[in-house]
Order: C-alpha cells, then sequence, then structure tokens
C-alpha cells in the first residue's frame, strides 16, 4: 500500500467513532470468553476426564463399625484390590485439602458431620463387578465409582461448553454487524471521494482496500485486547487453580480470528459501494 492509503486508513479509523469502538469491545469480550471456554475444556478433559486415570470405587458407610467390616469383606471377595478405609476425621482433612478456601471452615465443623468412606483402586473390568459388590452391602449407604461421576460431569461440560460456543458466536456476530454498518456508512460519506477516485483513473482494488484495512484492525485490536484480558485472568487465578493454563497457541490465535471476522463484517458493508461501470 502507499502512503496515500495508509493515511486513508487512519482516517477512516478516526471516523469509526463510538461504533468502531463497540466492535473492538465485542471482539475482545467474544476472544475473551472463547479463550476462556477452550481452557476449561481442555483442563477438564487432562485434569478430571483422562481416560489413562484408575478407576476408583467409592463406598460411603453408616459408621465406623462398618467401615471396618466392609473393608475386610472387600479384602477377602477380591484379595488383589487396594483398599482404604478413610475415617471421618481423614475424610474432613481430605476435603479442607481439595478446597483451601472452605478450609478453615471445614475444619471448625464436627468430624462426625463426615462419614466413614472405603475406596477401592480399579480396572476398568472391575468396575461393574466391584460396584455392585458394595451396593448390595447393608454396611453402605452409597457406592459410586469415578466413571459415573467422569461421564456425568462430561455431560454437564459439554452442555455449558455448546452455551458458552453460542454466546462468544453471537458477540461475534454482533461485531461482524457493528462493522459492517461502519464501513457503509463510512463509503456513504465518502461517495463524493470515490466518485473523483474512480474519474482519475483509481483501480477499484485500491479504492476498497481501505475498508477491508480498517474493519480488520477493529478485529484484530479487539483480539488483542481479548488476549491481554485472558492473560490477565490466568494470572488472576493462579493461586486458586494452578492446573488451569492458557496455551500460548489460543492467546496467538484471538487477534488473527478477531481480524477475520471484522473483514468479513467490512467485505459485505463494501456491498453498498458499486462497482465502476
Amino acid at each position: 500500500m502507499n502512503r496515500h492509503s495508509w493515511r486513508e486508513v487512519k482516517r477512516q479509523l478516526r471516523e469509526a467513532g463510538p461504533a468502531g469502538l463497540v466492535a473492538v469491545v465485542l471482539v475482545m469480550v467474544a476472544s475473551a470468553w472463547g479463550g476462556v471456554l477452550w481452557s476449561v475444556r481442555e483442563w477438564v478433559r487432562v485434569e478430571l476426564l483422562a481416560r489413562d486415570r484408575q478407576t476408583m470405587v467409592v463406598a460411603v458407610a453408616r459408621g465406623p463399625a462398618e467401615a471396618a467390616a466392609l473393608s475386610e469383606a472387600l479384602r477377602a471377595r477380591f484379595p488383589s484390590l487396594a483398599t482404604v478405609s478413610l475415617t471421618p476425621r481423614k475424610v474432613q482433612e481430605e476435603l479442607a485439602s481439595w478446597f483451601p478456601e472452605l478450609s478453615t471452615l471445614l475444619l471448625t465443623l464436627d468430624e462426625h458431620s463426615f462419614p466413614p468412606i472405603v475406596q477401592v483402586e480399579v480396572t476398568p473390568d472391575q468396575e461393574e463387578g466391584v460396584t455392585s459388590f458394595l451396593r448390595a452391602r447393608p454396611e453402605v449407604t452409597l457406592a459410586e465409582s469415578s466413571r459415573g461421576w467422569q461421564a456425568r460431569l462430561e455431560q454437564a461440560v459439554s452442555r455449558f461448553l455448546f452455551a458458552g460456543l453460542v454466546l462468544a458466536l453471537t458477540l461475534l456476530v454482533g461485531c461482524w454487524a457493528v462493522v459492517l454498518l461502519v464501513v457503509r456508512l463510512l463509503v456513504l460519506n465518502h461517495a463524493d471521494e470515490i466518485a473523483i477516485m474512480r474519474l482519475i483513473g483509481a483501480h477499484e482494488g485500491d479504492i476498497r482496500r481501505p475498508y477491508l484495512i480498517s474493519g480488520s484492525l477493529l478485529g484484530a485490536a479487539g483480539g488483542v485486547l481479548g488476549a491481554a484480558l485472558l492473560l490477565s485472568l490466568q494470572l488472576a487465578l493462579r493461586t486458586a487453580l494452578p492446573a488451569l493454563a492458557i496455551q500460548g497457541w489460543v492467546l496467538a490465535a484471538l487477534p488473527p480470528a478477531g481480524g477475520l471476522t471484522a473483514i468479513a463484517g467490512a467485505a459485505l458493508g463494501l456491498a453498498s459501494l458499486p462497482r465502476e461501470p
């Protein structure tokens, strides 16, 4: 592009005004939200839904005596399995370690508020047999397999991601529509200048290119701000969720994605600009 074209791009960005700022904000929010969705999906997949994790069957016993009897019955029925019995106090401490933000509250509760638990590590082919055995025991009030809650969690996460994706796409469509309107207004305001440029022999590409670049810059600026917002969010949550990491390629992809979305709106906005007869 020549110097005149860059001057034209700068002028159009200035004239975009509040509408252009709205487009930038929409892309920023949509891109940051999309990055959050992807990062949460990857965190859940790696940390909670990993298929190579050992399956754990957990049984809640009616009391400490029942938990001891249940442990003996498990060792007799499945001698090759590793069985661990957790007292109410141990369950309380485990929960406090899982949720450090609530640890003070959890540790001040009466330990008898927590049930004794017996947990067994099993292979996938043993899961059904061990779970059925535990559910049939009179000492057990509840028996669940980690595969069961993983399946329910996977369904819940899928619904959440779908709803979040719909929201992100809605925001991007809003940005697309705003850029379309901005470019269309710029074209109408510059109609006399465009006619003069055609009369002196300017190429159609030279006329249209600044509008496309202006639109793409608005979207790219929103993507850059979205990446900065996403990175700030990760730093803020580092203490609470240290395993939730934003991948570098996700941050790098946000500005181009915003630019492509906005340039699509700009291209449609140029539909109001008739081609040279």
